[in-house]
């Protein structure tokens, strides 16, 4: 493996080598497990992290360019789920009642409050679209903030399971506000 380069692995794993995937897995896993827990702070987080990005090099492997380096793509995949998450872990901290005794911003704009209105209804138009599966584990996630580990025990499934289905839900959910409320998540 570590003899190989980049295109021979990039080409090897297009054409769907589980060895070569599994290769490429041991060779990064803990340099990217580094990365993740260094600015997550948090082992279950950081792994989280590290799965996520290998099932996007998995899905998109076909997309991949040969000429590319698949390093590269990696630790930028990583640097993005990282930022991602964070991003997406500071807005549940402005939940918190720690926030709520800040001053709220007055907002009586009538045309944001109906554009958030549809927002919502799109949102939640999509939602219903899940199939049961999907939508469980996609709240639980989303709405309880539950780890994917407390959502296997919780729900008696492989973390796999839960890690494929939330990524397919968000997918979907993400596919759905693009076209009918022309939300963009590029």
């Amino acid at each position: 493996m570590s003899g190989e380069s980049d295109e021979n692995n990039i080409r090897k794993l297009q054409r769907g080598d589980e060895e070569s995937f599994r290769q490429i897995y041991d060779k990064y896993h803990n340099r990217l497990f580094g990365i993740a827990f260094k600015y997550l702070k948090s082992k279950e987080l950081a792994e989280d992290a590290v799965h996520d990005v290998f099932i996007k090099l998995w899905n998109h492997r076909k997309e991949l360019d040969q000429k590319g380096s698949l390093k590269g793509f990696l630790f930028t995949s990583m640097k993005n789920h990282v930022l991602n998450m964070i991003r997406d872990r500071k807005r549940d901290v402005k939940k918190n009642k720690k926030y709520a005794t800040l001053k709220p911003v007055k907002a009586n704009n009538t045309e944001s409050k109906i554009t958030l209105n549809t927002y919502h209804k799109v949102f939640r138009d999509g939602l219903a679209k899940l199939s049961d599966g999907k939508k469980e584990i996609f709240k639980l996630k989303m709405n309880k903030g539950l780890s994917n580990q407390k959502i296997a025990d919780k729900l008696d499934i492989s973390i796999n399971t839960v890690k494929s289905q939330y990524y397919k839900a968000s997918k979907f959910i993400k596919n759905h506000l693009n076209d009918y409320a022309d939300i963009s998540f590029e």
